[in-house]
């Protein structure tokens, strides 16, 4: 038990920062998950290990925050999980490589995962009727009109991307490298 506890707090935290955001967002901060960067980041750098408690805490929580959005259970939930798997096929291509690679590649991933959640959004979506090329760019930028743009999803999920994914390549390609060459050397037994 005393080893699973910090994953177990870190499915907590993770679980409740997505619900109070969910509960709590406004078009201007909707979307400011780190999930994104902990699936992407997790599997270039972890393979399947590094995504196993981050996809823990997402499938806990998706259903309680779409309930909260207001959104119904239907086919749609699936869609993003098409986008995270997208996501993460692509991670696939980043094994070994360097921070700078590793954090541009973890912002195409997330132009990944939009183009792809609204395109199928799109697609199966009824409201977004007749499929034409005006209601295929009304998916990609505006939204429907009872929610919050798309492009703002879009933007936000950029910034979170960003924002995340730096911070886990830098606490876990970075840090350790630094923290090891400076680490003090322990004195020799006299």
């Amino acid at each position: 038990m005393q080893r699973a506890l910090p994953l177990i707090i870190f499915i907590v935290v993770l679980g409740a920062a997505r619900i109070i955001g969910a509960s709590n967002a406004s078009e201007a901060l909707g979307n400011l998950q780190p999930f994104g960067a902990l699936f992407f980041c997790g599997m270039a750098l972890f393979g399947w290990r590094g995504i196993t408690i981050p996809a823990i805490a997402w499938l806990i929580t998706y259903p309680i925050t779409s309930l909260i959005q207001g959104y119904e259970w239907s086919f749609q939930m699936i869609v993003p999980i098409i986008g995270f798997a997208a996501m993460m096929a692509f991670a696939s291509i980043f094994k070994n490589a360097n921070f700078g690679r590793l954090f541009l590649g973890s912002l195409a991933s997330a132009v990944i995962f939009y183009f792809i959640t609204n395109s199928l959004c799109w697609l199966t979506d009824p409201a977004y009727a007749p499929k034409t090329p005006a209601t295929y760019l009304q998916a990609l930028w505006t939204g429907l009109p009872q929610y919050s743009p798309t492009w703002l999803f879009f933007r936000n999920g950029l910034i979170a991307q960003g924002l995340f994914s730096g911070l886990y390549l830098l606490a876990t390609t970075t840090l350790p490298t630094l923290y090891k060459g400076t680490a003090a050397q322990p004195k020799a037994a006299q």
